[in-house]
């Protein structure tokens, strides 16, 4: 599905339109890094008081253009220039992936208050049926991944229909720290950028499956290997990169495994400048299904204590990956993957001012910079606290603002902090 993204002076901007690029970086602006509908009037004096230039998407706008309009020339993004590139990063993405990809974007079609019913059910089912793969590999060698599969349908539904929700929660399920609940989470972060490319819901369970199996391997590696928690040795870090072939192994070994699947997991360690593993291919060579999961690994590689003894907090993590385009990474999978999650994930936690302590509960569709938050912690005075605990950042006479993006609370600060838990879980 061709991206049709075409600049165009602000001066003549309509209501409708989606805005897909600007003139300047988008921290410099108050608009969400992955685009944005014109729904008011004080989008366009916004933008006009900004910027002189801006890339519109013909296709997500709901205004019809006439030729005058369309006068303007293909979006040639600025983050690109330095290599001479004359193509928009998501039409290069989509040229490789059109094959699995849906006509039509997706939609949200329900709230997170509603959706959180729905993604708590499909968490808990999950976590059951691969406790169940897990045991019924052990005791015969063989995985069942058709049992995977059914179960892995609520997750790739449950984020289609919101893309917040699924993430919200497992951040609250992070107190479980294990290999299982590390899997589902990055098969979250897989799925919600899947989701973001339009990739089919044939295309996002494979997806899903493999993101979480992509560490099958590890269980094949001394249990006391894996209960230690935070930044391995070097010497463990070896194991466990080499325990993959085995988890391949398995996986080829096990009952309705289809080949795209096995090939995920197989290349998701490779990495884009052929430092990865097992094959050390590069580039193009490398799967693009494969690559989407190997980054949504590394992200929460990097904010869960699971292997990191202190974790990063998800704007560091952000930035960590944007070093990393054209690195680790492609530069146009890690742009698409930043505008995905967003810089608030839904679910991580920040810092307000009066140094109030919140957890993100929602992205607002144009104003992902200023999330919908819950305040669970608040060392002000008590007469303080009578303020709403949910707090919408984006609204206009919200003197509230975002102050600093906070690490996942390790296990022993989350026993410490019963009540952060507790509120957060009861929103």
């Amino acid at each position: 599905m061709p991206v049709d993204s075409r600049k165009i002076p602000v001066d003549i901007l309509q209501i409708g339109m989606f805005v897909s690029g600007t003139d300047r970086p988008w921290a410099e602006t108050p608009f969400p890094i992955q685009g944005f509908h014109i729904s008011h009037r004080r989008h366009i004096d916004t933008l006009q008081s900004l910027c002189e230039f801006v890339w519109i998407d013909v296709q997500k706008s709901r205004h019809q253009f006439n030729e005058a309009e369309l006068g303007g020339v293909t979006h040639v993004a600025g983050a690109f220039d330095s290599k001479g590139d004359l193509e928009n990063g998501r039409e290069v993405i989509n040229l490789k992936i059109r094959s699995i990809q849906n006509p039509y974007p997706y939609k949200a079609t329900s709230s997170v208050n509603k959706e959180i019913k729905q993604a708590k059910k499909a968490h808990k089912k999950i976590q059951e049926r691969i406790s169940r793969v897990i045991k019924q590999m052990a005791s015969n060698g063989r995985i069942r991944i058709d049992q995977l599969r059914s179960a892995t349908h609520d997750l790739v539904d449950s984020v289609i229909r919101n893309p917040d929700a699924f993430a919200y929660l497992i951040h609250l399920d992070n107190y479980n720290q294990n290999l299982l609940n590390y899997s589902i989470r990055v098969a979250t972060w897989a799925v919600l950028a899947g989701r973001h490319l339009d990739l089919t819901r044939e295309a996002l369970t494979d997806v899903a499956v493999a993101s979480m199996l992509c560490k099958l391997g590890y269980t094949t590696l001394p249990k006391d290997l894996l209960i230690t928690q935070g930044t391995p040795s070097p010497q463990v870090e070896e194991l466990l990169k080499r325990s993959l072939v085995n988890g391949v192994k398995l996986l080829k070994a096990s009952e309705n495994t289809n080949s795209r699947i096995a090939k995920i997991v197989s290349y998701h360690l490779e990495r884009f400048d052929g430092s990865g593993y097992p094959r050390g291919s590069q580039g193009r060579k490398i799967p693009f299904l494969a690559q989407l999961v190997g980054l949504a690994d590394y992200y929460e590689n990097l904010t869960s204590h699971d292997f990191r003894d202190t974790p990063f907090a998800s704007t560091d993590a952000i930035r960590e990956l944007y070093r990393q385009r054209d690195g680790l990474f492609d530069s146009y999978l890690v742009n698409e993957f930043i505008q995905a999650i967003g810089l608030y994930p839904s679910g991580s936690i920040v810092r307000l001012n009066d140094n109030r302590t919140a957890i993100v509960v929602n992205q607002e569709g144009n104003f992902r910079l200023k999330p919908t938050v819950l305040v669970v912690e608040d060392d002000r005075k008590w007469w303080h606290l009578l303020k709403p605990r949910v707090i919408h950042l984006n609204r206009v006479d919200c003197s509230d603002s975002i102050t600093a993006s906070l690490p996942a609370l390790s296990p022993e600060e989350r026993l410490e902090n019963k009540r952060f838990i507790k509120r957060a879980a009861s929103f």
